[in-house]
């Protein structure tokens, strides 16, 4: 199993550390309304086994390409903002994302009201058909953990390393893929429930994931009302784009569109941020970083083939 002896582009140890393992990044607190991302590597040779340097080399060499993926996503977006998206904050620096701080979707659910969670549901489906729609994008990895409410009480999502263009192999899947898991969103945004929350295993996933497609969970009253569109998500036979899936939703909600999305002027008003390079001029660099050649070149030397993720 992987530990937590990872480096960063830079000597971090004194802020607060707000990932809980290495993922796509490590994320670290700057201030109230700021925080830091950043890729992450594994010392090259670390791990007590065969099988762990394997997974350290795998999940450091995962981390370049989602960092590299993200800033792709936010260049695009740097053109075409939108409220629902967490903004990323203008910055000098290459090597890390400075980004709005937010707060998790579970902590803002238990302090809201049923009528700030519906329109969380339209906020999502919307910012998830914009980036299909106009950007050509798909998340790639819309969950719970990924999805955090901002100061202005906006749903925002966030977490690009994943994401899928139209024009990859694999987008059509994805497409399925990603409705199956903001179904998921949806359920836990209209009951507060977490429908994988008692899997312990691989396989307890597994279990759940073909119930929830076969139509076999049950539903509390609140979800009631999006029942149809949710498992229609679940059983990935229905919409062909979320764009589809967000005319189904209209239908549902008694608000229109045009109440709950604000116009692109007003998006790029709130999403004027500060520059944080005051801040960061501040921070040393980890002089043992290592950019993604010179980390393949020195595992290559030591026997290892690099593998593609």
């Amino acid at each position: 199993m992987p530990d937590n002896t990872w480096l960063n582009p830079y000597k971090l140890c004194s802020l607060k550390c707000l990932s809980s393992g290495p993922s796509q990044g490590i994320v670290y607190e700057l201030d109230d309304s700021s925080v830091i991302k950043v890729p992450f590597q594994y010392p090259v040779g670390g791990g007590s086994t065969i099988d762990e340097q394997h997974d350290h080399l795998e999940l450091s060499l995962k981390s370049f390409r989602c960092f590299k993926q993200e800033c792709r996503i936010y260049e695009v977006l740097s053109k075409y903002s939108h409220p629902n998206i967490v903004a990323r904050l203008q910055s000098s620096k290459s090597d890390c994302i400075i980004l709005e701080r937010v707060e998790s979707l579970k902590e803002s659910w238990k302090k809201s009201t049923k009528c700030f969670h519906q329109i969380w549901i339209f906020e999502l489906v919307n910012v998830l058909s914009f980036l299909e729609e106009e950007l050509g994008y798909l998340h790639g990895d819309i969950t719970i953990s990924n999805i955090g409410i901002g100061h202005d009480n906006r749903l925002k999502v966030f977490d690009f390393g994943s994401a899928v263009h139209k024009t990859d192999e694999d987008f059509e899947s994805q497409v399925l893929e990603d409705q199956f898991n903001v179904a998921n969103c949806i359920y836990f945004l209209a009951t507060g429930k977490d429908v994988f929350a008692k899997a312990r295993s691989a396989a307890d996933i597994n279990r759940i994931r073909r119930d929830l497609q076969k139509g076999k969970y049950p539903y509390s009253a609140s979800a009631k009302m999006y029942q149809e569109v949710i498992e229609a998500c679940w059983s990935q036979k229905r919409f062909s784009s979320f764009k589809h899936l967000k005319k189904a939703l209209e239908i549902l909600q008694e608000q229109t569109a045009s109440d709950l999305v604000l116009s692109m002027h007003e998006v790029n008003a709130v999403n004027t941020c500060p520059s944080p390079d005051l801040f960061l001029e501040g921070l040393m660099k980890e002089e043992s970083w290592m950019d993604e050649e010179e980390y393949c070149v020195a595992w290559s030397k030591m026997g290892f083939e690099i593998p593609l993720v």
